[in-house]
Formats: C-alpha cells, sequence, structure tokens
C-alpha cells in the first residue's frame, strides 16, 4: 500500500468515528429528553449527514485504489467535510442541553410560530443552544447554509433544512421564562440575515441600504475616506442597525414585555447607569437611545397606553432612560477614545426611520394587539391572583401574547398579593418565598400558552374539515 493511500485510509477511519459518535450521540439524546421540533430537525439532519458520510468514506477507498492520481482531490474532499464537521461539532452539544429541563420550550415553539408569520419568513425554524456566557447570541447561519450545500454534493441526502437559524441563551436563564423573551431580539437577527442574503431583496430593504450609503458620505469625512476606514465606518453601522432592528422586531412580535425583560438583563449586566446608557460603542447604540426606540414603538402601536397603569422599576427605568435626550449621547471606539460624534447624529436622522420601516413592514402579518391585551388582561389576573392557569371560562381563548404581557406585568408588581393570599399572615416574607412564587407564576404562564396554542390548533382543524 502506498503511503499516500495509507494516510487517505487513516484520515477516512478517524472520520468515520468521528461522525459514528456524533450519530450516536444525536440518537441518545433524542431518546432520552424532550426537545423544540426544530431540535428535532437540527438532530435528524446530523444523524443522515453521519450515516451519509459512513456509507460514502468506503467508496473514497475504493476510488483511489482504482484511481491513484486521484488522491489528492479525494483528501481534498475529506479536508471539506471535516471543516464543515468542526462547525457542526460546536453546535451539537450546545443543542442537545437545550432539552424541556433546561429551556422554556413553549416559548421556543410560540417564538418560532410567529416568525414563520413575518414576512419571507415562511418555513423558518430556530435551534436554540445553551451557552455558557451571560448574554444571548444568534450564530450567524449564511456560512454554515453554503458550507452545508457544498457538503451535500458528496453526500445528497443530507439537506440542511433551507431556513434554519440558532440562537443561544445563557444556560443559568434556561428555566427563567420571562428572561428568555431575550430571544426575540435573536431572532430578529435570523430574520436580518435572511433578508440581506434574499435572492429578491424586500424594497424596503433596499431603502435601509441606500440610508446606510447616505450615511456614510454625512458622517464620514472625505480626508478618512479610504478602503481601510470605509470598512470600519460600515461595520460600525452596520452593528447599530441591526441591533435596532432586532430590538424593534421584537417589540413587534411581543410588546412590552420584551422591553421590560430586555431592562432585567441589562441591569444585571451592569450597563443602565447614566454614563453607561448614553455610551455607543462600535458594536451597540447606547441602551438610552435603544430604549427611545422601544418607547416611540410602543407609544405607536398604542401598549404604552394600554399599560399607563403600570407601576414597577422596569418600566420607570424605561421612561428615564427614553427621556435623556439624544445631544448627550456620545461615541466611543474603546473605553476611553471618543469617535467620530457625526456618526451618531446622522444614524438618528438618516438610518434610524429606515430601520423603523423596514421592521414595520416585515412584521406587518405578524404584530401583536395591545388592544387584544387590554381586553385579556382583567381575565389573567383574576387567574393569577387566585393561583389557577390562566384560562377564559366560556369565552374565546386568550392569546399568547396577553398572557405573556399580562403575567409579566403581574410577576413585575403582583407577586406580594399573591403571598398574602397563600401563605400564613404571620409568616416573614423571605427571598425563598418570593423565589417560589415567582417560579409558580412562570410555570401558570407557560402552561397557558401551551393551552393557547392547543386550543388554536383545534380550531384550525375544525374549520379545515368543515
Amino acid at each position: 500500500m502506498s503511503t499516500d493511500l495509507a494516510d487517505l485510509l487513516h484520515d477516512t477511519t478517524v472520520l468515520h468515528r468521528f461522525v459514528d459518535f456524533l450519530e450516536g450521540y444525536c440518537k441518545e439524546h433524542e431518546s432520552s429528553k424532550t426537545y423544540p421540533d426544530s431540535s428535532g430537525e437540527f438532530f435528524g439532519y446530523v444523524r443522515r449527514l453521519s450515516a451519509g458520510i459512513k456509507e460514502q468514506l468506503p467508496r473514497q477507498i475504493r476510488l483511489a485504489r482504482k484511481f491513484p492520481h486521484r488522491l489528492p482531490t479525494l483528501r481534498s474532499g475529506i479536508l471539506a467535510l471535516k471543516q464543515y464537521l468542526r462547525i457542526l461539532h460546536a453546535l451539537v452539544k450546545p443543542a442537545t442541553d437545550a432539552h424541556a429541563l433546561t429551556i422554556p420550550a413553549p416559548l421556543i415553539d410560540l417564538a418560532s410560530e410567529q416568525l414563520r408569520a413575518v414576512d419571507a419568513m415562511s418555513g423558518t425554524q430556530v435551534v436554540v443552544l445553551l451557552a455558557s456566557e451571560l448574554m444571548y447570541f444568534q450564530w450567524p447561519h449564511t456560512q454554515i447554509k453554503l458550507q452545508a450545500t457544498l457538503v451535500q454534493e458528496f453526500i445528497p441526502r443530507a439537506v440542511l433544512p433551507p431556513k434554519l437559524g440558532f440562537i443561544e441563551l445563557p444556560y443559568s436563564q434556561g428555566p427563567s421564562f420571562f428572561t428568555n423573551l431575550n430571544i426575540y431580539h435573536e431572532i430578529g437577527h435570523v430574520v436580518y440575515e435572511e433578508l440581506a442574503g434574499s435572492s429578491r431583496p424586500n424594497p424596503h430593504f433596499v431603502r435601509l441600504k441606500s440610508s446606510i450609503s447616505r450615511w456614510l458620505t454625512l458622517a464620514l469625512p472625505s480626508r478618512n475616506r479610504d478602503p481601510q476606514s470605509i470598512a470600519v465606518a460600515l461595520r460600525i453601522v452596520e452593528n447599530w442597525t441591526q441591533e435596532i432592528f432586532c430590538d424593534l422586531f421584537a417589540i413587534k412580535l411581543i410588546g412590552p414585555a420584551f422591553s421590560l425583560s430586555f431592562i432585567e438583563m441589562l441591569g444585571m449586566l451592569g450597563y443602565l447607569s447614566r454614563s453607561s446608557s448614553i455610551r455607543f460603542n462600535p458594536t451597540h447604540p447606547a441602551p438610552a437611545f435603544r430604549l427611545a426606540e422601544h418607547l416611540r414603538s410602543l407609544s405607536d402601536d398604542g401598549w404604552w397606553e394600554a399599560i399607563h397603569d403600570t407601576n414597577c422599576e422596569q418600566k420607570r427605568t424605561l421612561a428615564k432612560l427614553a427621556a435623556i435626550p439624544s445631544s448627550s449621547y456620545r461615541f466611543y471606539i474603546d473605553e476611553k477614545k471618543p469617535g467620530l460624534q457625526a456618526f451618531v447624529i446622522n444614524f438618528l436622522e438618516t438610518v434610524a426611520p429606515a430601520i423603523r420601516s423596514l421592521v414595520s413592514e416585515v412584521t406587518r402579518n405578524a404584530s401583536c394587539s395591545a388592544s387584544q391585551f387590554s381586553t385579556d388582561r382583567v381575565i389573567i389576573n383574576k387567574c393569577l391572583v387566585a393561583g389557577v392557569v390562566p384560562h377564559n371560562p366560556g369565552g374565546s381563548a386568550l392569546t399568547p401574547v396577553s398572557i405573556i404581557n399580562s403575567s409579566l406585568l403581574f410577576y413585575l408588581t403582583s407577586i406580594a398579593e399573591l403571598i398574602r393570599h397563600f401563605e400564613k399572615s404571620n409568616e416573614r416574607v423571605t427571598v425563598e418565598i418570593y423565589s417560589k412564587w415567582m417560579k409558580r407564576v412562570e410555570a401558570w404562564t407557560i402552561k397557558a400558552i401551551d393551552d393557547s396554542r392547543l386550543y388554536a390548533q383545534l380550531v384550525e382543524n375544525r374549520r379545515a374539515k368543515a
């Protein structure tokens, strides 16, 4: 046996063992745990890919023996598989960690359902990953899709689902329902990436790109328009654009519940002091500006009026930071070095309006209703204060968005009332007691959402049969 053939045989054997493990790993976890549908789709793809690779590897050895001159080409194909499997390896373990006991699966299923109602996002699925860092993150999936297409030529039956997004949430927050409303922002990144890569660009997205070009002309002095400076500036404005798009996208789908959950997360990360809240950096707009955009969207859609009687710290913080004048915003390249203030001024005037228009356009069939929330909220509050799962006896089903917003506001303002009803009157209220009833409100919320979606499915099936 030639040295080259021996090397190829070694490579294919190592690869065979690797994909055999991946296939078995996915099977083992699927058989012992419950996952959202989207995770099941991803695991099924990994299993089909692994099985296909195992079938193809012996064929590569036969070809090498028969046509020794093709060895370099065959080795190149094996290398491409390794590079792609390296990406999948980074995804599989966090995805298997995100099962029904570690994440609020009903929220993931609901968010995926809402996502599919967004313009041009029909058929999209979101795979949840558990991350070690205290942050929410969206894995850019365009490169994964490109490499999957190349691998598909080698393994034809292993087709990556065409619209599959990946989002990470912190493992510590996995069981927390309300904190995980932050996933709607990350889902916004999935939508933006799909819009950016579409072969038929949305007209509003084209206008947004035009506004970014105009921003560059206004914000970057002509003496600084060398290729490197232009690239850096465009990367900064693209980061800011995506963050505002994703915030407004989340609000359109889930209402003020996202804003209040977002503020909770900012507080946990220490970004709510005045000095921190007015700083733009190369990756994110200033929190004060983001919250001003939240308030604008909530007001335009009737949500701010719908929650006018709510008095909680998160809402007060939102109003306080949103009221900071834009003239106070500052841009810093790093912790100490100021950036061009024209970047911020022209972003607010030129790009932000185009982002709002794009969000309104793509969510026109998926946006939530403040008026429905106002109707449902009274019923939901009565259920929660009585310690039962929210439901509407004898009436129409409660909508998931109404359940989430009503329950979150109750969670933020009325836990003490719930404790008075169910704990001994002479019992000293402790952190442990508060935590116990917070968890119960979250559990009732999850059950109510499940019931609402099940009822909606029943109604749809009856209509289809009629």
